[in-house]
């Protein structure tokens, strides 16, 4: 056996090459065949899909799709403070907020519309979001018959106070002349959006896809009957076909003509109701790119090509490796250094806390966070007595060291939820969210304490150090979280006015010590 190896090794390897290779280019062709047939069902499924999106576009005219856009093209300036457009049952198929469309539209006024007890048409005053808002419930009709209501609400804060029984002012009178206006011309898309879809021919539609598409041969829809309802070929419009005509996807012949055969249940096309697409596309193409990998995997041989293919391959997925690593790390560091930059933009540098500029940002963020959800809200304000002297007495290294060793102590009383920020010179801000006054209160009692127990180190020297606070808590009558701040900083000059190292709450406009 040895000896018979040594003599015909060479030609054992050729033949066992010849079989690889001839068993590899086989393979590959029938690989690639299937790969042309799954790429001839996709393209298939494309054209399907891009049919049903061209029909899609019609029952979006149908369904008034494009009133949103309307809205932004004539709004006549008006500052829309909420539109949607409901269906005469109270769903909403349109709105200003995504996640209602599909929703019941329930409020009290339409409530009283869809009883009867008020009619359409009239403008009425409400507080909408804490906004008021002059609204208008507006029926959209064709042939006398009403096919949707348009809510349309417009934000009135920088007009006159009206209430229900209060005659509007001249001004907002002419807002109503421009929301009218507005509304016809809504009225008036949808109406000859609705006559043009209700004059669109499918047959006339898919006889002119088929033509301007080079890869079609027949478009049909069938119902579940078996009956051609609409065709590309209008002659097959009425025929009746049976179950055997509808196979899975196939590629057949007709003709003599090579065809791609795919039947596509459930497609919504007319009025809604679902039917199967039958689509006949050419399939010639496809056969003749088979044939020529057939021809490939015929002409395929050679130990150098099948060496070349296992370096190339071999230097491509390592370069390939090599560079996804390289990548991965590039894009690594960039998300490090975009993390550090963002932090950086956000601190400040002497104390670790977060800046002015975005503890502003977290006070308005907590402030709408907690009128949204009426949730309760308390900020407090921090400031070191006599920090001036201070520095000048122990130098503005003494003064830094003081307010970097009072932000750790202040930070170790807070909750992970909570925000602190130094807010300028020696004053430190903190928002409670979600935190009575009461709860507030007793935290800035002991961050007092905590601030006075002992002095802070500075190399040898030991600095004493006390603070003054004043908190305020989120009431009704708050506008913005400015008001919330102005309140607690009014108790803090209350607190250093009555002899510092002490809490000052502000509450219900009285302040109490």
């Amino acid at each position: 056996m040895i000896q018979f190896w040594k003599k015909y090794n060479i030609p054992v390897l050729l033949v066992v090459l010849g079989l690889s290779i001839s068993s590899m280019a086989f393979y590959n062709y029938h690989v690639q065949k299937n790969l042309l047939l799954e790429q001839m069902k996709n393209d298939a499924e494309d054209i399907v899909r891009s049919i049903t999106a061209a029909m899609d576009r019609f029952h979006d005219i149908k369904s008034t799709m494009s009133v949103q856009k309307l809205i932004s093209d004539v709004s006549l300036g008006l500052e829309i403070f909420e539109f949607r457009y409901i269906e005469p049952n109270g769903t909403i198929r349109n709105s200003m907020f995504k996640e209602e469309i599909g929703q019941v539209y329930e409020t009290d006024q339409f409530d009283r519309i869809i009883d009867g007890n008020s009619s359409l048409g009239k403008f009425f005053f409400e507080t909408r979001d804490y906004v008021p808002v002059m609204a208008i419930f507006y029926p959209i009709k064709i042939n006398g018959e009403l096919i949707g209501i348009i809510d349309l609400a417009v934000d009135i804060s920088d007009y006159k106070a009206v209430g229900n029984k209060q005659t509007p002012d001249v001004s907002l009178l002419r807002r109503q002349t421009d929301i009218t206006n507005l509304l016809k011309a809504i009225e008036g898309s949808i109406n000859n959006s609705t006559l043009i879809y209700s004059k669109t021919d499918l047959n006339d539609f898919l006889s002119h896809y088929v033509e301007t598409a080079k890869n079609i041969i027949q478009i049909s829809l069938v119902n579940h009957q078996g009956k051609i309802v609409v065709s590309s070929n209008k002659t097959m419009v009425g025929a009746n076909l049976r179950h055997a005509d509808f196979p899975p996807p196939i590629l057949t012949e007709v003709d003599g003509q090579p065809i791609y055969r795919l039947v596509m249940p459930n497609v919504a096309m007319i009025d809604g109701s679902n039917e199967e697409l039958l689509l006949l596309t050419d399939a010639a193409p496809y056969v003749r790119n088979e044939q020529r990998l057939l021809a490939t995997a015929l002409s395929t041989a050679g130990i150098a090509i099948l060496f070349a293919l296992f370096i190339a391959r071999a230097i491509y997925f390592s370069a390939i490796n090599r560079s996804r690593d390289e990548k991965e790390r590039l894009e690594g560091l960039v998300k490090e250094r975009t993390h550090e930059i963002e932090l950086l933009s956000k601190t400040d540098a002497l104390t670790g806390l977060w800046n002015r500029g975005h503890l502003e940002e977290m006070m308005e963020r907590e402030f709408k966070r907690a009128r949204r959800y009426q949730h309760d809200m308390a900020i407090f304000v921090i400031d070191l007595d006599h920090f001036k002297k201070i520095n000048d007495t122990y130098g503005h290294l003494g003064g830094d060291e003081v307010l970097r060793q009072i932000s750790r102590r202040v930070s170790s009383c807070l909750r992970t939820t909570d925000f602190i920020g130094r807010y300028g010179g020696e004053e430190i801000v903190v928002i409670l969210s979600e935190t009575t006054i009461d709860t507030a209160t007793d935290i800035a009692h002991k961050i007092c304490v905590l601030i006075a127990s002992e002095p802070v180190l500075f190399g040898e020297t030991t600095i004493p150090v006390t603070g003054s606070i004043g908190i305020s808590a989120l009431r009704p009558e708050h506008n913005n979280y400015e008001e919330i701040f102005s309140e607690a900083d009014d108790a803090l000059y209350i607190s250093k006015k009555e002899g510092r190292n002490r809490v000052t709450v502000s509450m219900h406009n009285v302040i109490m010590i």
